[in-house]
């Protein structure tokens, strides 16, 4: 009986003992789990603080570029402001005001003989050709005008063609020497920009005689509309060029530098509305310039009389379209 009590007693102490071990291995496994939990809760604080953080410096870097491609936009933009109003005006009008005439001059010589081969004639002749990048217009009425004067060149030749065969015949029959006869023209572009084409023709004419004749006029052209220009055309708003020109040549004409190269004064009164002219006067990089041909001023001796206004001299006379830049 007594050794059952202790065994009974022995197993109380046991199951007493179990549960005490029990209890201390719930509370630590509670107190693991806790760590657990608190370490996943401050696991997924971290996360979210960093995840914050991140969209919060994508943000920034997003609004970042945004800044620097509306920089970007904002320089394009103002990119154009950096052109010249000029430039802007050529852009809106879709052409270039500050085109230059590209001019191709080609000379050609002849010949006309007789039968019997001695030769009756020679010419030299010339042809022009005008490009005005971007301004068909203008290009096609230039050379129209051009075409055309030189057209009226080809009819006197033919013309000198007919007379020298008749001219040759007779010197046979009167014995007298023959020298063939001379017709040439040749140019010269003397100022080529964006506002002024002018060109100088020169010629030389023998058809007989002791000698030939030489003579020169010109041709001037606005780049910008293709139109012939007249002296009455150059004048500003308020002047008179014409008139203004007259006068100026006909006090040059007595000066010193032009007395021996001029007949009588009361000649030159006379002549010089020839000299003062559309076909005599030239736009060079010097001035206005006219010339005056043999024998309508001063003697064959003299030769080609010029007379030079300088732009200088031309404002407000002149439009300041057609004065040098």
């Amino acid at each position: 009986m007594k050794l059952i009590r202790n065994v009974a007693l022995l197993l109380c102490l046991c199951l007493v003992f179990c549960l005490v071990s029990c209890g201390e291995s719930v509370t630590e496994t509670n107190n693991v789990m806790t760590d657990e939990t608190d370490s996943a809760a401050v696991s997924d604080e971290t996360e979210q603080d960093a995840q914050a953080a991140a969209d919060a410096a994508a943000s920034a870097a997003a609004e970042t570029a945004d800044g620097e491609e509306s920089s970007e936009d904002i320089t394009q933009a103002e990119e154009p402001e950096d052109m010249t109003e000029n430039e802007s005006a050529e852009e809106d009008n879709g052409e270039n005001t500050n085109v230059v005439p590209t001019v191709s001059i080609a000379v050609t010589d002849g010949s006309y003989s007789h039968e019997n081969g001695t030769q009756l004639l020679t010419v030299t002749m010339v042809n022009i050709s005008i490009s005005v990048e971007g301004k068909p217009e203008v290009e096609e009425s230039i050379n129209a005008d051009l075409q055309a004067l030189l057209s009226e060149t080809s009819t006197v030749n033919s013309e000198l063609k007919a007379q020298v065969e008749a001219d040759y015949e007779a010197s046979l029959e009167e014995d007298w020497e023959w020298y063939a006869y001379e017709s040439e023209l040749t140019a010269q572009v003397v100022r080529c920009d964006s506002q002024v084409l002018s060109i100088r023709f020169n010629g030389y004419s023998y058809s007989g005689g002791a000698h030939g004749y030489s003579f020169s006029y010109g041709r001037s052209y606005d780049v910008q509309s293709g139109s012939r220009l007249s002296l009455t055309f150059l004048s500003a708003n308020g002047a008179d060029f014409p008139t203004y020109a007259l006068k100026r040549v006909t006090d040059m004409c007595g000066t010193e530098e032009y007395s021996e190269l001029l007949f009588d004064t009361d000649i030159i009164q006379e002549s010089l509305s020839d000299v003062v002219s559309d076909e005599q006067f030239l736009l060079t990089g010097e001035g206005v310039v006219f010339l005056a041909d043999p024998y309508v001023i001063g003697p064959y001796s003299s030769g080609i009389i010029e007379f030079t206004l300088p732009y200088d001299e031309l404002e407000g006379v002149v439009k300041a379209d057609y004065l040098p830049v």
